[in-house]
């Protein structure tokens, strides 16, 4: 197999001998022997050249997979019995860096003091790939084609307010009415406006809303919430303790959302990465600490919706 990779990829016989270390003859029986075996013509030989057939073009894609998949299994299997080390760049948002991400990568670094680690956070996108990032934790329903990911939870999305805002301004009854509220809103760009999510299936739908305060920090529209000054749109596990006290109140029940993912990403070439699977290790039992038992199953425990 591996031989046959090689006449192709160098070009001829006497070449792959030469990158192989074997005889030209030696070559051409072991192409020789593995058409034999198979029963098909791999090779059209000419006196000039070597052409695959369309077996042969089937069979050296194939033969390129194994090959790989072997160098990948035994890259693990060497890079397992050594310590892990080296260098993790990791980028997070700002809650849940802060309240998760942060703590998990001191349980982390306590048990593999050998690698470090740089946490990034931000409330910004980050493009990983063009950044050099080798993961990053991420909300939404799906990733990149080009990122691998773990889902580590899912979580509500809840619309809330205090309640002397309520008394004041009054209770929305539809996601259309908060154009008769002042909205409290995140995002990065020079504008007033948001995207906040209503509904699930046949129902889901994105309503934009005007929003009378926005912060490009992902915290700050909670805040300003406590303080009675509009409604936010936020993931349950950030405003939970506010809902709990009797801080902030739930909007739009009806309306809410299905709930949203929580992964951390990392680029598909390094899904081999034993530093990257050690730190998944630990993050999924962190998660499962944090949210209870059912978080494996993508929820988190009954406590932590509120039922």
């Amino acid at each position: 197999m591996a031989v046959l990779v090689a006449v192709v990829d160098q070009g001829g016989f006497s070449a792959a001998s030469r990158r192989l270390g074997m005889a030209t003859s030696v070559i051409s029986d072991r192409v020789k022997n593995l058409e034999a075996r198979l029963g098909v013509k791999l090779l059209h030989r000419t006196t000039r050249s070597q052409v695959l057939t369309q077996a042969g073009a089937r069979y050296l894609e194939s033969a390129r997979r194994i090959i790989a998949d072997i160098a990948a299994m035994e890259a693990r299997v060497t890079e397992e019995s050594a310590v892990a080390c080296g260098d993790l760049r990791i980028t997070a948002p700002g809650p849940l860096g802060r309240q998760h991400v942060a703590p998990l990568v001191a349980r982390f670094c306590q048990r593999h003091p050998q690698i470090r680690v740089h946490l990034m956070i931000e409330d910004k996108f980050t493009d990983i790939l063009a950044d050099g990032y080798d993961l990053a934790f991420r909300g939404g329903p799906s990733i990149d084609s080009a990122l691998a990911g773990r889902c580590l939870f899912t979580t509500r999305r809840v619309t809330v307010a205090s309640a002397g805002y309520l008394q004041q301004a009054g209770v929305p009854e539809t996601p259309e009415a908060l154009r008769h509220h002042r909205c409290l809103a995140f995002n990065h760009e020079p504008h007033f406006h948001a995207q906040w999510r209503f509904g699930r299936g046949a129902q889901a739908r994105t309503v934009r809303v005007e929003a009378a305060m926005v912060s490009s920090n992902s915290e700050l529209p909670v805040q300003w919430a406590l303080a009675g000054l509009g409604v936010t749109q936020k993931s349950w596990w950030e405003v939970q303790p506010y809902l709990a006290s009797g801080q902030l109140h739930t909007l739009l029940d009806a309306y809410e959302p299905a709930p949203a993912g929580f992964f951390a990403i990392h680029p598909v070439r390094s899904s081999q990465s034993r530093k990257i699977s050690l730190f998944l290790d630990v993050a999924v039992a962190y998660f499962r600490d944090a949210f209870g038992p059912d978080v494996a199953e993508g929820l988190p425990n009954a406590r932590a919706r509120g039922d």
